[in-house]
């Protein structure tokens, strides 16, 4: 139920209620009323027929005299009059005023015992007075009729005005509720309308300030991943002229030390070959340092020194601090007895997996998880960002895919359905044990 129709049907509730407690309290006072009215109608009709009983002669056959008293009382609203013998026998009674009854739920409702007026007459009779409920029974019933209209059409009508004057209240917040969700896939220029109360006003400043600067950070972190990308491809470069330039001219003079030994050797010169396989010698020993320096700036040293575990968490910190709109969800096994190649592996899956994920597609949770299977590990990396449509694999699957049958493992890569794409490797413990020990 929405907003606007929970508020109207609250105050229709209280409406209801108020008219609910208006009508009971009005019953209770026409109870009063119809008490109050009767006894009154009998007070008035016992005085009339005393005075006109002791203004009446004396004969010998007064219950005749009095049979025209009774008729006096034909279409009287209020009483009905008895003329009843000493011996109990009604001889006469009048005929009140016909009316159409009420309800019978609302005649017992409002009905109260009033006891009838009686007054002795000549003869040893009595005349009784007794009260008619159904004509003034009648009127209360319009009366209610007309006050239960009032208060319908009350009601109705101010749930109406409600229901209008709230709807245009909280249309800013329903253009507000349809401007979250597009900030929340990324339209940052989706803006909500500064218009309605104060208090909405104020809420609509604060979600166009939030996609603001929601677009300002985005623009910061293609900007970083921007900077990031040169400066791998920086890094990349250096490598390649650090390979041409140091490595290449050393390899070659090293080949053409090696030429000139077998010459000098098969000339018999030994002590002059001797000289040039010392050359060869330094010439690999400097490549060595070389190739040292370069492992160490490509091999992640925090993984040596702080473990699988960690050097994922400190993988996911570096991508959260440049993309944090991103859920990342870790499930970590405990890599305190992996091998040291087992846990290169998988770092280096989840590190391509995490650059790809963010890369190629447009995530907004990754999920990634490492847990022992039987003999081996398992890892996956799930993404809910566009699917790859590439149809040949690129460099980093590739990679991924030698290192892992490198490793007597096997990779998955590919839609995972309901928008996902997922990366999964299955490892030998075993395996990377023997290959590390080898």
């Amino acid at each position: 139920m929405s907003l606007r129709l929970r508020i109207v049907v609250a105050i229709l509730l209280v409406l209801v209620f108020g008219s609910g407690c208006g009508l009971a309290l009005a019953g209770a006072q026409a109870r009063h009323w119809l008490r109050e009215e009767l006894t009154s109608a009998q007070a008035s009709g016992r005085l009339e027929t005393a005075r006109a009983v002791a203004e009446m002669p004396l004969t010998d056959h007064p219950d005749r005299q009095l049979v025209p008293l009774i008729a006096d009382f034909d279409g009287n609203r209020h009483l009905q009059a008895w003329l009843v013998t000493a011996q109990g026998e009604v001889l006469a009674t009048s005929q009140p005023a016909p009316a159409d009854p009420p309800p019978d739920w609302f005649y017992y409702l409002l009905h109260q015992d009033v006891p009838p007026a009686k007054l002795a007459v000549p003869g040893g009779g009595t005349i009784e007075l007794w009260p008619v409920y159904s004509n003034d029974m009648q009127a209360v019933w319009a009366e209610l009729l007309d006050l239960v209209l009032v208060l319908t059409l009350a009601s109705v009508g101010g749930a109406a005005l409600v229901f209008v004057v709230v709807s245009r209240a909280l249309r800013p917040l329903s253009t507000v509720g349809e401007v979250l969700p597009r900030i929340g896939r990324g339209d940052y220029g989706a803006r909500a309308p500064l218009e309605g109360p104060p208090e909405l006003v104020r809420l609509g400043r604060g979600v166009n300030e939030m996609a603001t600067r929601l677009a300002a950070m985005r623009d910061r972190n293609r900007a970083l991943e921007d900077q990031l990308l040169t400066l791998q491809d920086e890094e990349r470069a250096d490598i390649a002229r650090d390979l041409h330039d140091e490595i290449g001219p050393h390899l070659f003079a090293a080949n053409v030390d090696a030429a000139t030994a077998a010459s000098l050797i098969g000339a018999g010169r030994p002590d002059a070959a001797l000289e040039q396989v010392r050359a060869i010698a330094a010439a690999i020993g400097h490549i060595q340092r070389l190739v040292r320096d370069i492992l160490q700036r490509l091999r992640p040293t925090h993984l040596a020194e702080l473990g699988l575990s960690s050097a994922v968490l400190d993988l996911i910190a570096f991508w959260k601090a440049r993309r944090p709109e991103i859920e990342f969800q870790t499930m970590l096994a405990d890599d305190a007895d992996l091998p040291e190649a087992l846990q290169e592996t998988l770092y280096r899956i989840v590190q391509e997996s995490l650059s790809n994920a963010v890369r190629h597609g447009a995530p907004t949770s990754i999920r990634i998880a490492i847990e022992r299977s039987g003999v081996g590990i398992r890892v996956q990396v799930v993404n809910d960002g566009a699917p790859e449509t590439r149809t040949s694999p690129g460099y980093g699957l590739a990679g991924m895919s030698e290192r892992v049958a490198a490793s007597g493992g096997t990779l998955a890569a590919g839609p995972a359905g309901g928008g996902f794409w997922s990366v999964e490797a299955v490892l030998p413990i075993a395996e990377a044990g023997r290959e590390e020990a080898a």
